[in-house]
């Protein structure tokens, strides 16, 4: 398994285009500089009334099919979290 740290943040209006068929994907950077496309299905437990905002590890097997994604907090060594900056 191979995991991709990303971080996420859509505008209500960018995931209403979701839920009017206009946008079915998701592009971004990933920390590693990577670029990261998943349907946007995928993140459809994180929406929230802000839109899509946070930190997340997404799983995939080794041939980079997506398996999974988790929200994740970004904690520093002192336990405070973390902005999007570090």
């Amino acid at each position: 398994m191979k995991q991709i740290s990303v971080s996420i943040y859509l505008t209500p209006d960018q995931v209403e285009d979701y839920y009017r068929g206009r946008t079915r994907f998701v592009v971004a950077e990933a920390v590693d500089g990577r670029t990261v496309q998943l349907p946007i299905s995928v993140l459809h437990k994180y929406i929230s009334k802000a839109g899509i905002r946070g930190h997340f590890v997404v799983t995939t097997d080794e041939n980079y099919k997506f398996k999974h994604i988790d929200s994740v907090q970004l904690i520093d060594s002192k336990g405070r979290q973390l902005d999007q900056t570090g």
